[in-house]
């Protein structure tokens, strides 16, 4: 592979961002459908299973009719210079 092919952007991963009341019930819910926690701190989780990753947060008032997807990225600087002229 050329050293111009290693440094194109590519987009390699991508995990929906759920907003969650009750982060322990969630986990739970979520580890009896086969998901393993792979991250959690006070207000946020990522869970895995079969290589598809989700992302949970907490907060005490339900989405107001928008997602957040996280999209993994690699060589982020190249992809921001392809899109900066768009």
């Amino acid at each position: 592979m050329s050293s111009s092919q290693k440094s194109q952007p590519t987009l390699d991963s991508i995990a929906p961002r759920f907003v969650v009341q009750d982060m322990e019930q969630a986990l739970a819910f979520y580890g009896q459908l086969g998901f393993a926690t792979t991250y959690q701190d006070e207000g946020f989780a990522m869970i895995e299973r079969d290589g598809i990753d989700l992302h949970l947060n907490v907060s005490s008032e339900p989405p107001k009719g928008r997602s957040v997807c996280w999209i993994g990225v690699t060589n982020i600087e190249a992809l921001y210079h392809q899109y900066l002229p768009t």
